[in-house]
């Protein structure tokens, strides 16, 4: 009975020993470790490497040269080289007509308003001259609050007609100032009448007895006199930079005429059509009025901006004796007598 009962225990942890080798070589076979140690025989479990992913690439963007603006145009406006700028972009972004060298726009005009950064294409682009949407070519070409006005010029006062579309340019005005009477709104000096009787008729009428003067005395001979002006009275002069930065949209020179008339002072026989201001505008106009003796010089190309910072001196007599250092000559018994072909100056 005793030994039966043996040989069941001996069975048992045979079948035991068997399942635990049995279940130790699945293991093992799946994973590659040993799920227990054996006495004497330590033996590390096999690490299975993870896979790592090398990571792709970034392609690099194909760049192509392109003509962007540098600040922001209406439609019509005259592409000049100060608003354009030649640069790469990724080509994706870069329309198939777009512009790649500066020369092949500098000139043409916007069909259409292009912000700033943008590519100039070929095909938004027309020749000077040609009509532009709806309205007039000038009023395409003029930026939000412009407005355009046209001008009499000469050769002498419009830098020799070198001024072009695009240009910017100042305007020297030279003023004359001249007294008035008040309530005549006349020059001065006035002319006096006195009330005076016939001597024949008895009858009193006002006749003229010359021009107001002022009352003196001759030092030479202690008796009073009266002075009056024996010509008209001089102007007082002064030049001044006034409008400031007005665009060149339009210059014209009229031909010569076959048989030219000599004159004293140049006649207009051209005209310009300036960008400006409101305000400006309302300036030239009364210089036209007035006919006011106008000049106007050249900006720079290369600048930026449309005021100088600067603010320019009025320019008198006074200043240039000052700032030039020209001395009052002293009076003296006589003089250089002027060429024949010389005028006399006012």
């Amino acid at each position: 009975m005793i030994r039966r009962f043996f040989q069941g225990v001996l069975f048992m942890l045979l079948v035991l020993v068997l399942a635990v080798v049995g279940y130790g070589v699945w293991v093992y076979r799946q994973t590659g470790a040993i799920p227990f140690a054996l006495p004497g025989n330590q033996l590390a479990p096999r690490v299975t490497p993870t896979p790592t992913s090398t990571p792709k690439p970034t392609p690099t963007p194909v760049m192509r040269p392109v003509v962007v603006l540098t600040r922001s145009l209406p439609a019509g406006a005259l592409l000049t080289p100060d608003d354009l700028t030649a640069t790469q972009m990724p080509d994706g972004n870069v329309p198939d007509d777009a512009a790649t060298a500066i020369s092949q726009v500098v000139g043409r005009l916007l069909r259409e308003p292009l912000a700033i950064g943008q590519p100039v294409r070929l095909g938004g682009l027309a020749p000077r001259g040609q009509p532009i949407g709806r309205g007039s070519q000038l009023a395409q070409m003029l930026h939000p609050g412009e407005v355009a006005i046209a001008y009499p010029i000469t050769r002498l006062d419009s830098v020799a007609y070198a001024p072009r579309p695009g240009d910017r340019v100042d305007i020297v005005v030279t003023f004359l100032f001249t007294d008035l009477d008040v309530g005549f709104q006349s020059r001065l000096s006035n002319h006096v009448l006195i009330l005076s009787q016939d001597v024949n008729t008895g009858a009193y009428a006002f006749v003229p007895a010359g021009q107001l003067g002022r009352p003196a005395e001759d030092n030479f001979l202690g008796v009073p006199i009266y002075v009056v002006p024996g010509k008209d009275r001089r102007p007082r002069m002064v030049a001044q930079l006034t409008v400031r930065g007005a665009r060149v949209l339009y210059f014209a020179v009229s031909p010569p005429s076959p048989t030219p008339q000599p004159a004293a002072t140049p006649r207009p026989d051209g005209l310009v059509v300036l960008a400006l201001s409101p305000q400006d505008a309302v300036v030239l106009n009364f210089f036209m009025a007035r006919r006011a003796a106008t000049t106007f010089v050249l900006r720079s190309a290369l600048e930026t901006t449309a005021t100088p910072a600067p603010a320019a001196i009025p320019v008198t007599l006074d200043y240039i004796q000052k700032h030039y250092g020209v001395p009052l000559p002293p009076q003296q018994p006589y003089q250089i007598n002027p060429s024949p072909e010389s005028t006399p100056q006012p």
